[in-house]
């Protein structure tokens, strides 16, 4: 079951996911794509993409989370939940990456 600290999370996150859409003019056919991501991965793409918006989660909180944002944004979490298992939660934060795969840093 999620706490109200993830569920005001989810909905900052939320806000932020919606606020860059329209701050960036993201056009009706580019979609967010979200990843679990490392301290490393997260740099590596940082470096690929921008906009890019991140959120940390603690390793037991990554369930919930992503229950929460289901409910919001379906597929774009599901594909994340279905390759997940809890053998594969890294021991160190994750962080929630968001970003779009047609804007590319120059």
């Amino acid at each position: 079951m999620a706490n109200n600290d993830q569920k005001a999370q989810v909905k900052v996150f939320l806000y932020e996911l919606n606020n860059t859409r329209h701050e960036y003019g993201f056009s009706a056919d580019e979609e967010w794509t979200l990843d679990l991501a490392t301290d490393s991965q997260r740099k590596v793409l940082e470096h690929k993409y921008y906009p890019m918006l991140s959120l940390t989660v603690v390793p037991e909180n990554i369930i919930g989370m992503l229950d929460l944002l289901e409910d919001k944004l379906g597929n774009a979490v599901g594909h994340i939940k279905d390759s997940l298992s809890r053998k594969k939660i890294s021991k160190e934060s994750t962080h929630l990456l968001a970003y779009c795969i047609a804007r590319l840093k120059h």
